[in-house]
C-alpha cells in the first residue's frame, strides 16, 4: 500500500507541475503590447458622366432668291454637323457628379448662283470670328446658324450666332462676304455682342 500511497503522490506533483508549465508557457506567449490598426478614410471618388452627341447627319437648307441689280440670283445656305467630336467640356459644377461633354461643331456654305453659273461657295466656321472671342468661348462653342440679312454694293451681309450648348452662353455677330472684285470670298465681321438664349 505505500507504494501505492507514492505512487499517486508522485502522479499528482507530476500533473501539479505539468499545469503550472502550461500556464506558465500560455502565459509568455501573449502579445505585452497590441498593436491597434487603423482605417484611413479612401479619398471619395467622383462620378464621371459622359455626355456624347449622336452623329447627325442631316443638313438645313435655306434657299431664296437675291435681286443684284436687275437680274434674280438664287441664295443656298447648307449647314450641318462636322461630326468630329472636336469639343469636349468637363462641367464639374455639380460635384460629386462631373459631366464630361462630348459635341460636335457645325458649318454653313454659302452658294450664290445665277442660273447655272456659280458665282460663290463659300465656308462659315466659328474659327472666322477667333480674333474677337473669349479662348473658352471659342473652345467650347459651335456655330449654331447663319442668317442672310441683306446685299449691298459688292457684298452678302448675314448674322451668325454662336453658342456653347447646355449653358446660355451666346454670341452673335454680323458678318459680309464679298461675292465679287478682287476680294471675292473674303469675309468681313463686327458687332459682336452677348445675346440671350
Amino acid at each position: 500500500m505505500k507504494r501505492l500511497l507514492i505512487l499517486i503522490l508522485t502522479l499528482s506533483i507530476l500533473s501539479s507541475c505539468d499545469r503550472k508549465k502550461s500556464e506558465k508557457s500560455q502565459f509568455e506567449f501573449k502579445p505585452k503590447m497590441e498593436l491597434k490598426s487603423e482605417t484611413k478614410p479612401e479619398p471619395k471618388k467622383l462620378d464621371t458622366t459622359v455626355v456624347y452627341w449622336q452623329t447627325d447627319f442631316d443638313t438645313i437648307r435655306k434657299n431664296q432668291e437675291v435681286k443684284i441689280g436687275n437680274e434674280i440670283h438664287q441664295l443656298e445656305l447648307k449647314t450641318y454637323s462636322l461630326n468630329d467630336s472636336s469639343i469636349v467640356r468637363i462641367n464639374d459644377l455639380n460635384k460629386p457628379i462631373i459631366y464630361k461633354d462630348i459635341y460636335h461643331d457645325n458649318v454653313t456654305e454659302i452658294i450664290l448662283k445665277k442660273g447655272n453659273d456659280v458665282i460663290l461657295i463659300s465656308q462659315v466656321k466659328k474659327s472666322i470670328f477667333k480674333d474677337s472671342l473669349d479662348g473658352d468661348f471659342l473652345k467650347y462653342s459651335v456655330l449654331r446658324s447663319v442668317e442672310y440679312d441683306f446685299i449691298r454694293s459688292n457684298r452678302l451681309y448675314f448674322k451668325a450666332d454662336i453658342d456653347v450648348p447646355d449653358t446660355d452662353w451666346a454670341i452673335g455677330s454680323d458678318f459680309a462676304i464679298f461675292y465679287q472684285t478682287k476680294k471675292k470670298g473674303q469675309i468681313d465681321f463686327w458687332n459682336i455682342k452677348d445675346i440671350e438664349l
